[in-house]
Parts: C-alpha cells; structure tokens; sequence
C-alpha cells in the first residue's frame, strides 16, 4: 500500500507538471492522461482512508492534490451561481449526433426524428453539429434557422459532415480543410445586432476506439495509432489557433475535440479562453458514452470579450456522444 500510495501520488504531480507544459510533449504520457480523473480519485481515497488513521502517509496525497487543484482544473464542478437570463444572452448548443444513426447499442428507425425533436425543443440560437447528415427530413426540420452553413465534401474524398445553423444572420464562412483526415473544422461569421461572432465548429482527428474494441485490438497498435492521433490532433489544433489568430472581433471554439480536458490538445486551444463548463456547468460533464471512463471531449470555449451566463449537459443517449449547450453575451463596457 505505501508503494502504491507514493507511486499514485508522484504521478500525479508528474501529470499535473507536464500538462501545464504545452511545450513539452511524450507521447505515451499523452495516452496515460486519459486516465487522470482515475489518478485523482485514488490519491483521494488514499488521503481520506489515512486522514482517519492519522498515518504520515497523508502527506503525500496531500500535496499530490494540491499541486493538481493549483495547477490544473478539476473535473468535477459544481455551480452555484444563479444568475437571471438576460434578453443578451446567446444560446450555442453542439452535438455530434453520428449522422443520425444512433448509438453503438441503439439504432432505432426513428433516432433522426427523436434528435430533431430535441434540438427543436432546446430553441438555440446557434446549433453547431459534427457529424451531420444533410436529408430531406433535417433540412424540414432545420428550417426554422433561417441561416445556415453545411460543408460538402471536396473531390472524391468524404468528411465527418460539419454544420451551423443559426438564427443570426451568417455574413461570411469557410473551412479549414484538415490534411490527410476525415475530420474538419468549418467556421462562420454571424451578425449579432451590431456585433459580429466568429463561431468555429471543431471536430478534430478521432481515436477510433470504440466501447469493446480495445480488449479485441494488439496494445502495441493500439498504442502506436493513438499516439499517431495525438500528433495529427496537436496539428490541427494549431492550424486552428493560426486561423482565429487573424480574426479581430470575438471567438467562440465549440465541438468534438475527441480528446480530454488534460490533453496538450485541449490546452492549446482554451489558452486564453474560457470553458462553460468549468464556469457555470455541474457534475463531471463527461459526454462521451464511453464503459467506466468519464470522458468530457466536447466543448465551448469562448473569448474573454464575452461573459459565460449559462452552461447544460444533457443525458440522452441518441448518438455516442451527448450534447452540450452554453450561453453567453457580450461583455458591456
């Protein structure tokens, strides 16, 4: 027990250490951080058990959690701010909804219907989707955005489809074309009173490791594929960063990162943005269904110019991922 107290403790400082590196960069430490909020919760454990025993083994947990709490953000929030809506407020809700086949053990015939009926329900000013397919019932359904943006695929070659829609009138859009992937970013320009908001929809390379395919997988390919997925990630995200960088009013990143919150990936592209989330959700957020793991890999992040009100995750189980909604405003001078 001393060893795996000392060993799960020094790890986690390790972590803690090397995540708010971005710089820095091991691959396999990369994989091992999926596996942070596990970490966490054992040295947990192990601090509270000696704490009640009063045993000097309390220090090292101990200081294991407070390196990780300074340094990092935790997974586990909880909001207790109520504050009223504002008729300021804009709505952004993003969903990967698996181009409306459902989930790994649920393909009903009517998952497109139930996920529609959904969004209609959410009355979003924004919906950003990943994974979308563009059919006669969506595009009826999806008619009460008067603006909209799908990406088609370019040549031969076919994407994870990307979408906006909104009701704000979009003044300007594009893509970002990810190399040598299926995976894409595509962005929006939309004109808010008299402002305008870069909204750009993310979906970054995916993992493919889908709930029972790991056991079946060789651990050396598995390994070697998902390392290879971190790289083209980290690319992608600077692609992105680089892109934004150029833009002069207010940005909003939102989507599928496929990748955790203790990722360099994620790091990146939060700089110096805010995570709704982190601000005004609750629970561990988590919204990838995904056995045993809770792994929170979409989300919004938002330009300090704009105040975060209002963040939702919602536990319907219609595609592999859930979605997530936030609200925000325009910060007044």
């Amino acid at each position: 027990m001393r060893l795996i107290t000392i060993s799960s403790s020094c790890l986690l400082v390790v972590f803690s250490i090397y995540i708010s590196s971005i710089e820095s960069q091991v691959v396999f430490l990369d994989l091992l951080l999926l596996f942070t909020p596990y970490l966490v919760g054992l040295n947990f454990i192990l601090g509270f058990a000696y704490s009640l025993k009063r045993n000097k083994l309390l220090f090292f947990p101990l200081v294991a959690l407070i390196v990780w709490i300074f340094v990092l953000a935790p997974f586990l929030v909880f909001s207790t701010d109520d504050e009223e809506k504002s008729p300021e407020d804009i709505s952004l809700l993003s969903y990967n909804v698996m181009e409306f086949i459902g989930n790994y053990r649920d393909r009903p015939s009517d998952i497109q219907d139930k996920i529609l009926d959904f969004v209609s329900e959410q009355e979003a000013d924004i919906v950003c989707f990943q994974e979308f397919a563009s059919t006669k019932l969506s595009r009826e359904r999806l008619a009460i955005y008067p603006y909209n943006f799908v990406y088609s695929p370019r040549g031969n070659k076919r994407f994870a489809p990307l979408s906006i829609f909104s009701r704000y009138p979009i003044i300007s859009s594009g893509s970002l074309d990810f190399e040598n992937t299926l995976n894409n970013s595509i962005y929006v320009d939309v004109l808010i009173d008299a402002d305008t908001l870069r909204i750009y929809n993310v979906h970054l390379q995916s993992m493919r490791v889908r709930p029972g395919s790991i056991k079946r997988e060789n651990p050396v390919n598995l390994l070697s594929r998902l390392g290879k997925t971190i790289e083209q990630q980290k690319k992608q995200a600077v692609q992105i960063l680089e892109h934004s960088g150029k833009v002069a009013h207010p940005v909003v990143f939102c989507g599928d990162f496929n990748n955790t919150q203790y990722s360099k990936v994620y790091r990146l592209l939060k700089e110096d943005k805010e995570d709704s989330f982190l601000e005004r959700g609750n629970g561990l957020g988590n919204t990838l269904l995904f056995k045993f793991l809770p792994f929170r890999i979409d989300y919004v992040l938002v330009d300090d110019e704009l105040e975060i009100s209002g963040h939702q995750n919602f536990d319907i189980h219609l595609s592999d991922h859930t979605p997530i909604k936030a609200t925000f405003r325009f910060q007044t001078p």
